[in-house]
Parts: structure tokens; C-alpha cells; sequence
């Protein structure tokens, strides 16, 4: 084998160092599930079979080609510049002659193979004990990301799903504790769990891979998947390394969870096509392409690009003119002018509004039970709104939410800001223990703070200390501590002159109310008592209709009554005069006319005086335990010093030092899930170590220090946003990763399922609001008005009849604001309008980070027959009749355009034309089902069956999946 030609017999010392394991044999994951494929594949047939090789990921081998053809290096790599060839081997003990792979690279050779009919390397029978277990290819421990910090947050991630419930922190079932590295090597009461360097002869790869005799761990449900079980095999045999910087390992295995450890500063990585790259979004993305040997999408065409961008910045559809200037722009930056057009836009402030209002539970009611309006809760929407259109920092977004009030020289709208926190539910039920309600209360805004800008699940460590994450019982009410001394405060938000007109309308009405009952009181002193006596002596004594107990006073004698009898004698006898009644009446009247508070009633927050805040034991407010003062978790950076008794204020400070590395990750994080529809990290509300790892750690770091603006160091990050949410959204939206077409891609689909490594765009159905509001858009109906109460569009009888006391049978809105955008639409918590909740709307009880889509029957059938969709069919009908004069085809491609935002194929339009026809004959036999879906009359010149006819073909349009579907 010396001079490397191919088929030469491998040496006995060759043999021999690779029956017996050699450690020059290669040890990423790849190679171990390359392994597996391997021995399926190869046994008992020589079928097709492919090998990749750590040291060289371009060497490919096919067993079915000639021998000529079985060696092939593609180039490029330092490693294998040598001879690469295919030798037998002899099985020992059989006498089979298998195949081994030979890689000859300077003074090193390499060798992995298999005997074909047998198994791997590591089942060759015969020989010492140690032949049986080879590194990378034991038949006990089924096949093993690359290397370092990637295998440690991976591994640690795949402990943290499926064994940390049993195995971590207070449960350790088994004596065995997964969650530290030195629990892993110290095992539990079988021995070690892993033998540091060696897989194949570790406890826990045998369990996991069901290859322990009597044994198998989880021990119930699916066993780990060979690609899982070949990522603990990669890390065992890589010495389970500790994690380097940025990395994760089980907790204490050498470093800190990656998402608690300071954003760093990182260099653009190096790629191979750099001509692909827009900007430095698209240099992390195709590193990891490249990595994985595959090539970006194309660039999606201009129409879908358009309507894609139109949807994700202000949940509308583009207008055909706009699609077709577009179109038809032929300046290079076309696309990044119809960026910047669409985040000018002021319903930019409403798309994106809604989406932080997910984060900020809001609703119209105070939910429980009773759920009672709150007629001004869309004060705080507007300022949402508003915010978010002037671009506001988010730095300062997030401080004016959590402490707006205690702004130094704090505005009105400031003040606004905190009704953040005051979307919490309220329980107004009669014997509802208010302290109970606001502890409750506490604990929302806690756990939400936590949610919204660390990721964190911190509400677990209400009642214990979190079994995953670094957080203590105590830091929890540390946190608690910031919110429980805080009260609820409405402000009115009437302008100064306002204000003082009805301060002195409220002071004049306050005084004619004193003087009236003045006068009440002075004949009741003076005249009301003589008045009495007359009524007695006027026979009133004599027994008639009274109450039994008058009856008896009235038969006592004046002179032994007492002073109680008289008195009740007094206030009976005053119903009955006419001259106390038309006195009490005035008052009354006079009640009614009190001035009206003028303008809406402001939700917001407002520091109370200190509470003492106490670890409530096991989550009871009634056990009290420790005292504590607010703070933060240890795990993350120091609380700064200042005063004795830190703020909410503090608190918001906090959240936005750069020193802080979750709230830019997570935000961040964010904005890419609405843009990309998945975030890097997958788990948005939870960023601990029972969360996903992220898919592009060095590119999520990236966009945190260039959206805060700085790294934890202090030092300015390259491309600083300083905060900037729109420059966050146009640097995504305007990178080639953005603008791929979102084609599937079936040669992915086993390798990259999920599209993880972004190698196209994603498609996914429009959110309920969305929903109603292109339905609205495409039929011309839709109210653009911005801000304002919420709407009450019509509710179907038996839903309003579930509220509690008639709560929700409200009045329907009247005119063009019932056609207003979908998150305008009044959300009463416990009976949710159902269009919303059908098309998965988050309940608004607790934060949402990402919404659920489902796909079901009772979605169509809401497309097809809820009142607002078929309205929106009858006004499309109409609008094509109206506004596309000429031919059926002409008519047919007018309503495409306006529906999906570009032209129909040949096939489609022919295809239409023939649905047309076909209803045209229908309601010319049925005119009584043309008129009931025409709904109003025809305009001059169309027949009812001819208008009839569009609104059914439009509504087939309003119900495609394209149509509702972000493309």
C-alpha cells in the first residue's frame, strides 16, 4: 500500500489499527451518522452508500461505481492532498472480504471501512475484546455539530430536553445528575455516566441507544434518535470538552450558559461567493450554507418580494399600481426604496404595535368572571402606535413602559406608557380578597418583565427556586420586590383650559349641591316634625297599609315613646310629605347635572408607599418568609449601584445597559421571527437552558450589539442601530437572506427540515388580524382610520349569550368604523371575538412570544361563511364589475391582481374563465341564490346573476391559501 495504488492489500499493522480503533480516525457527528447509514446500508447487499470523512468532508465514495470511479477528491482541502483508494480486508474468524477506505496524506494514513454482509468495523467477530469496540463505529453505540462550543451547547441543549426532568438539579433519580459535567463522571448508582475520550465504552451512550441488556433510558417513550445519540458520541469522544467562550455546557461544566455571557463585538466571517451578500446579515448566513455545502435560493421575483415586504411592515397588501411601479423601477435600489416607503408608513406603528401588544397582554376587559369594560385600555394601544411610527429608541421604549413614571419632570404621555403593566387581569367579583388580587397582580408584571425583555421563564421560581436555570425563590421576589410597590392610578388626559373648566363647573355644581341639602336639612329641623304631629292627629294612628312595626309606635303614647321610635317614625313619615319629597327631588336632579370628567381616562402606574416584600413560601401570599429588597438574578450582570432602595426606574435602566445580554438577544430575536417567521433562537420566551440553541449564535450576537449600539464593554458595535427598531427591521429586510424565494427545496428537506440553515424564505399563514384586514383591503372596504376606541364588528348570538350578565352584548358599531383593521376589534378576554380566536389569537391573559398556527376545518368554513368575509366577497364582486370594464379576461386578471398581487398564469386564467361560465349558468337557472349572494343591487348595466357571478369567483379568490398566506 506504500505507493498508494489502488486495490493494494492493506498491510497486517493497517488492519490492526483499525480493528483495533486507531486514533487517527475522524470524530465529528457527521461522521457518526455517515457511520450508521454506512452499516444499514452496506449490510447484506453492496447498495449505495456514501462516507464523510471529518479530516476531509470532500471525499465521497460510491460502493455500485467501477473501481476507477470509487475514488474521487473534489479538492480544496490541506489534509488530503494524498492518496485516497479502496483496499480489502479479511474478516477475521470468517473469511469475508469487506472494503476499508484508505487515506494516505503525507506521513499519516487514515482508514475506516466495513465488511460487507457483517456490520461496521467494531462488529467484526473475532479477536481481543478491545477489536469489538472501535471509536467512531461500535456496533453497541449507534452513530456522533463539528467541534468545541458547538458540540457543548448542543449536547447540553439534548441533556436539557430529554434527561434534565430525571436527572437534574433536586430530581436525580438513580443517584445520577446530568446537569454538571462532574455529576456526569461521577455517575450515579450503575457507575460513571461517560468515559471521557471513549463512546463507544460509556454508560450513557449504551442506555440512551437501548443497547444496555434489561435497561434503556428515557425508560419510557421514543429513545433518542441515532443523530442524538451521535452527538453525545461526538462530545464523549472529543474528551466532553468544557465550553469556550459564548459556548454552553451542562450547568457548571465549565462555563456559564451562552445566553447569559456578554454580547461580544465579532468579525464578519469569511465566505467563498461573497457576491451573494447584501450585508453582513447575509455573511453569517452563507458561512453556515457554505459550511453545510449548500447554496442559497434565488432572489424571490419583484411581485412576491413587494407583497412579502407589504405584509411583514404594515399587514396590508401592496395596491396593484404599487406592484406594477415596482415592477417597472429600474433604479438598483428599487427594493430599498420600497423599504424605506413602507416603515414611513403610519401603519407601520400598527403592525408592529400589534405584535408588541401580544407581548403586552392587552385586552378590553379585566377578565375573571365579571370581565368588565375598559372603555379607555386603548389609550395605551395609541401610544404603542405612535411610539413605534416615530421610531422611539427602544431603550427608552422599554423605560418609558416600565417606570414612565418616575421620569424626571414626567410627561402625560410618559405616565401612558406604563399601562404596559396595566393589561394585568383584574378580579372586581364581590368577596375577592384585594390583597390576594394585587399580589397576584405583582407576580403577572413579574413573570412578564422576565418574559418580555429576558427570555426567561422567571415566573417558575414563584413557589421554588427554578429547577433549570440559575434563578433562586429569593431573586424572584428580589424582582417582585420593584413591582409590589406600585399602585394603579387612571389619569384623565383633558387639556389645561378642559381641566379648569370643569374644576370650576365641579366646584359651582359641588356648591349648589351643599346649599340644597341645606335646605333638605333645615325642614327637616324645622317643619318636618310639625307635619308629623298634623299626620297623626289627622287619624293616622288608626291601623291600615304599614309597616307592622309603625303601627305599634303609632299605638304608643307620644309621652313613653323613645327617642329610637320617634326617630323611626320621623323617616317614615318623610317618604309621605310632599314638601320633603319635592325638596330630596332637587338633590336628586341637581345629582344627575354634575359635570362630565372631559377626555379619556389614562390606565398608568404611579410609585406607593413602601411595602415590605417577603418571600412568599411556596408561592402562598399568606406565608410570609424572608424579608428581601429588589434585585436582580446573580447569573446576570450586577445590579449598578445607586440608591438605598432601588426603583422601577432602576430596574428599566438595567434591563437597556449594554452590559445586559438578554434583552438585545431576545429582541432581536424577535424582530427576525416576524421577518423570517422562526427565530434564530426557537424558544422566544424562554432563552435558559431548557430553551434551543440558537441556529446562528455568532449572527444573533452580532445583530444585539449592533442593535444596542455597544458591546458589554462600552465599546460602539459595528453598524450601531443605538436602539433604532426600524433600523433593526430595514438592515434584516433588506438582506439577500430576506429576499429569497421561499420554493421548497426537496433536496433539504431530509438534511435541513425545519430550514434552519436558512437556504430559503419561509411561507406561513397570515395572523387572525391580518386575516380580516386583507379580506377588508382586497374588497375595498377596509376604514384606514389609525387609533381610536375599539370597534365592536357584529357577534353571532350564542357567543354573546356566554358572557357573564349580558357583558358582551354589545352594540354593533355602525358605518365605516366597522370595517376597521382587525386589531381594533374590542377583545373581550373571556368571550374573544371568534373570527380571532379561530385563527389563533393569543387569549390576552398571559404574554404571548409567538403565536400558534394551526390549520383547520373551522377556519375554512369561518373564510367561507362569517359575515365580514362574505361582505368583503360582495364588495370584491361589485368592485370588479365597477372597475374592470371590458372582457371576462380582463375582469379575471383585475380581480387576481387585486387579490394575490400578480398576474395569473395562462392555466389560471383559463381555468377562472371556466369557473365563471360555470356560475353564470347556475344563477341564470337559481336568479333567488344570485340576488341572496349578490347581496345589494346590481350597478347600471349587469345583471344580478352577472354580479352574482364575480362575488362567488371573488370569494373563491378571498378563500386560496395563497391569498392568506405570507409568502
Amino acid at each position: 500500500m506504500a505507493d498508494g495504488s489502488p486495490g493494494a492489500p492493506a498491510s497486517s499493522a493497517e488492519r490492526a489499527s483499525v480493528l483495533q480503533g486507531a486514533p487517527v480516525l475522524a470524530r465529528s457527528q457527521s461522521d457518526y451518522v455517515a457511520a450508521d447509514e454506512f452499516h444499514r446500508e452496506g449490510a447484506g447487499s453492496p447498495s449505495r452508500f456514501s462516507l464523510h470523512f471529518t479530516l476531509c468532508s470532500r471525499i465521497v465514495l460510491s460502493a455500485s461505481a467501477s473501481l476507477s470511479q470509487r475514488t474521487r477528491q473534489t479538492g480544496g482541502c490541506d489534509l488530503c492532498r494524498g492518496r485516497v483508494s479502496q483496499v480489502p480486508v479479511e474478516s477475521a474468524g470468517e473469511g469475508r472480504v469487506g472494503r476499508v477506505v484508505r487515506v494516505q496524506s503525507g506521513g499519516q494514513v487514515i482508514m475506516w471501512g466495513a465488511v460487507v454482509g457483517a456490520a461496521l468495523l467494531g462488529a467484526i467477530p473475532g479477536g481481543a475484546a478491545g477489536r469489538s469496540r472501535v471509536r467512531l463505529a461500535a456496533a453497541q453505540a449507534p452513530p456522533s455539530p463539528s467541534s468545541g462550543a458547538d458540540l457543548a451547547r448542543a449536547t447540553h441543549a439534548l441533556l436539557a430536553e430529554r434527561c434534565f426532568a430525571c436527572h437534574a438539579g433536586s430530581q436525580q433519580k438513580g443517584g445520577l445528575r446530568l446537569d454538571s459535567r462532574e455529576g456526569l463522571l461521577r455517575g450515579g448508582d450503575s457507575g460513571p455516566a461517560l468515559r471521557s475520550g471513549d463512546s463507544a465504552g460509556s454508560l450513557l451512550v449504551r442506555m440512551v441507544s437501548g443497547k444496555e441488556p434489561g435497561k434503556r433510558m428515557p425508560p419510557t417513550g421514543e429513545l433518542l434518535s441515532p443523530r442524538q445519540v451521535a452527538l453525545l458520541r461526538a462530545w464523549i469522544d472529543q474528551g466532553a470538552p468544557a465550553p469556550a467562550a459564548g459556548g454552553s455546557g451542562p450547568a457548571g461544566g465549565g462555563g456559564p450558559h451562552w445566553a447569559f455571557q456578554p454580547v461580544h463585538r465579532l468579525p464578519l466571517p469569511v465566505v467563498r461567493t461573497p457576491q451573494w451578500v447584501r450585508n453582513p446579515v447575509d455573511a453569517f448566513v452563507l458561512a453556515r450554507l457554505e459550511k453545510e455545502r449548500v447554496r442559497p435560493s434565488p432572489e424571490a421575483d419583484r411581485p412576491t418580494l413587494l407583497r412579502r415586504l407589504t405584509l411583514d411592515l404594515l399587514g396590508l397588501l401592496p395596491t396593484p399600481e404599487e406592484t406594477a411601479a415596482f415592477v417597472a423601477d429600474p433604479r438598483p435600489d428599487a427594493y430599498e426604496r420600497q423599504v424605506d416607503r413602507l416603515l414611513a408608513s403610519p401603519h407601520f406603528g400598527e403592525r408592529w404595535g400589534r405584535h408588541w401588544l401580544d407581548l403586552a397582554r392587552y385586552g378590553d376587559s379585566d377578565g375573571y368572571e365579571k370581565d368588565s369594560p375598559r372603555p379607555f385600555a386603548y389609550v395605551y394601544r395609541d401610544w404603542v402606535i405612535e411610539a413605534l411610527n416615530r421610531d422611539l429608541p427602544f431603550d427608552q421604549f422599554t423605560i418609558e413602559q416600565l417606570a414612565g413614571d418616575l421620569l424626571p419632570n414626567t410627561t402625560v404621555a410618559q405616565k401612558i406608557a406604563t399601562g404596559f403593566h396595566r393589561n394585568t387581569l383584574k378580579n372586581r367579583e364581590g368577596g375577592v380578597d384585594q390583597e390576594e388580587d394585587r399580589n397576584k397582580i405583582a407576580v403577572d408584571r413579574t413573570s412578564t418583565t422576565g418574559t418580555v425583555w429576558l427570555g426567561l421563564t422567571l415566573g417558575c421560581a414563584e413557589c421554588h427556586s427554578h429547577k433549570y436555570d440559575p434563578i433562586s425563590q429569593r431573586e424572584f421576589y428580589q424582582f417582585f420586590a420593584f413591582f409590589n410597590n406600585t399602585d394603579d392610578v387612571d389619569i384623565s388626559l383633558a387639556g389645561e383650559a378642559d381641566r379648569a373648566a370643569y374644576q370650576q363647573a365641579l366646584k359651582k355644581h359641588q356648591a349648589d349641591a351643599a346649599r340644597l341639602a341645606e335646605v333638605l336639612q333645615a325642614y327637616e329641623r324645622t317643619e318636618l316634625p310639625a307635619r308629623l304631629a298634623d299626620w297623626e292627629a289627622g287619624g293616622a294612628a288608626t291601623p291600615g297599609v304599614k309597616p307592622e312595626a309603625i303601627n305599634r309606635i303609632l299605638a304608643t303614647s307620644r309621652a313613653v315613646r323613645t327617642a329610637e321610635q320617634q326617630a323611626m317614625l320621623l323617616g317614615f313619615y318623610q317618604i309621605l310629605d310632599p314638601g320633603w319629597k319635592e325638596r330630596k327631588k332637587a338633590i336628586t336632579d341637581h345629582g344627575r347635572q354634575a359635570p362630565t370628567d372631559p377626555g379619556a381616562r389614562a390606565q398608568t402606574l404611579q410609585a406607593s408607599a413602601p411595602r415590605e416584600t417577603r418571600i412568599h413560601v411556596r408561592g402562598d401570599f399568606l406565608r410570609k418568609g424572608d424579608a428581601v429588597q429588589p434585585g436582580t438574578p446573580a447569573v446576570l450582570p450586577a445590579f449598578p449601584a445607586g440608591s438605598a432602595r432601588p426603583t422601577r426606574l432602576d430596574l428599566a435602566r438595567w434591563l437597556v445597559d449594554p452590559a445586559n445580554p438578554l434583552t438585545p438577544r431576545v429582541t432581536v430575536n424577535r424582530v427576525w421571527q416576524a421577518l423570517l417567521g422562526a427565530g434564530l433562537v426557537n424558544t422566544p420566551n424562554d432563552f435558559g437552558t431548557r430553551g434551543e440553541l440558537p441556529t446562528h449564535p455568532e449572527l444573533l450576537d452580532w445583530l444585539a450589539a449592533a442593535f444596542a449600539g455597544r458591546t458589554a464593554s462600552g465599546r460602539p458595535a459595528p453598524a450601531a442601530l443605538n436602539w433604532s427598531l426600524k433600523g433593526l427591521i430595514r438592515l434584516v429586510a433588506t438582506a439577500a437572506t430576506y429576499r429569497q424565494s421561499s420554493r421548497h427545496r426537496p433536496e433539504l428537506h431530509e438534511r435541513d427540515p425545519k430550514n434552519q440553515w436558512l437556504a430559503r424564505q419561509n411561507r406561513f399563514r397570515a395572523e387572525a388580524e391580518v386575516v380580516r384586514d386583507l379580506n377588508l383591503a382586497a374588497s375595498g372596504l377596509l376604514h384606514r382610520k389609525i387609533g381610536g376606541a375599539s370597534i365592536r364588528p357584529p357577534l353571532p348570538a350564542d357567543i354573546a349569550a356566554l358572557g357573564y350578565a349580558g357583558s358582551v352584548k354589545w352594540p354593533e358599531t355602525q358605518g365605516p368604523e366597522r370595517h376597521r383593521r382587525g386589531m381594533y376589534i374590542f377583545y373581550q378576554r373571556t368571550v374573544p371575538y371568534p373570527q380571532l380566536t379561530t385563527f389563533d389569537a393569543p387569549d390576552a391573559n398571559t404574554s404571548c412570544t409567538r403565536r400558534e398556527r394551526s390549520n383547520t376545518p373551522l377556519q375554512a368554513l369561518t373564510l367561507l361563511n362569517d359575515p365580514v368575509f362574505v361582505e368583503a366577497a360582495q364588495a370584491l364582486g361589485r368592485r370588479i364589475v365597477l372597475e374592470a370594464s371590458g372582457t371576462v379576461t380582463d375582469r379575471v386578471r383585475f380581480a387576481f391582481r387585486s387579490c394575490l398581487n400578480r398576474e395569473p398564469t395562462a392555466r389560471e386564467t383559463v381555468r377562472l374563465q371556466r369557473l365563471h361560465g360555470e356560475l353564470m349558468d347556475g344563477f341564470r337557472r337559481d336568479p333567488q341564490a344570485a340576488a341572496k349572494l349578490a347581496g345589494t343591487a346590481p350597478p347600471a348595466g349587469v345583471t344580478m346573476e352577472e354580479q352574482a357571478a364575480w362575488v362567488a369567483l371573488g370569494r373563491t379568490l378571498l378563500n386560496l391559501d395563497e391569498f392568506i398566506t405570507r409568502e
